[in-house]
């Protein structure tokens, strides 16, 4: 897949996100494709879409245990949010809707940096809400993924 990702892993079922995805679509000021139900568009016509998946889709089942293990419960949902361009003016709205993907549905934010984060970047994460290290990524939970959206090196790779 082109473009750009972020996965955010929730207790909840698809049925019960696909409802917090879509209404997040709309508050970017997204319209849904009418060929394609899961595919949307900005104002600036880049094309999104998103995806709900097994929570295993693309997380291995040590680390799903891990992150289970510290949000007290079972995972059952993976739920991806694309932009199939690599245009960096479309990333932060991928950040700000795995926020709020991730406040609404108790969920986890999977982030991938650049360059291995300093212990200052960590620890501000870490600060802010749970921050679940994981070698060079981390599992964010919803304020942690709001202060990441909000510090000057915020930055999504996939």
């Amino acid at each position: 897949m082109g473009g750009t990702a972020l996965i955010v892993l929730t207790p909840y079922s698809a049925e019960r996100v696909e409802p917090v995805v879509v209404a997040g679509m709309a508050a970017e000021g997204m319209e849904r494709d009418a060929a394609d139900p899961l595919s949307w568009y900005s104002a600036a016509g880049l094309p999104y879409s998103y995806s709900l998946d097994p929570p295993d889709h693309e997380t291995e089942p040590a680390e799903l245990e891990i992150i289970e293990r510290v949000a007290g419960r079972a995972l059952s949902c993976a739920v991806g949010l694309h932009i199939f361009v690599s245009d960096l003016a479309g990333r932060p709205v991928l950040g700000r809707m795995a926020q709020r993907v991730a406040e609404r549905a108790e969920g986890w934010v999977l982030v991938e940096f650049r360059a291995r984060p300093s212990e200052d970047v960590l620890g501000y994460l870490e600060n802010a809400g749970r921050c679940i290290r994981v070698d060079d990524y981390v599992y964010l939970d919803a304020p942690a993924m709001a202060a990441w959206y909000a510090h000057p090196d915020f930055h999504v790779l996939k």
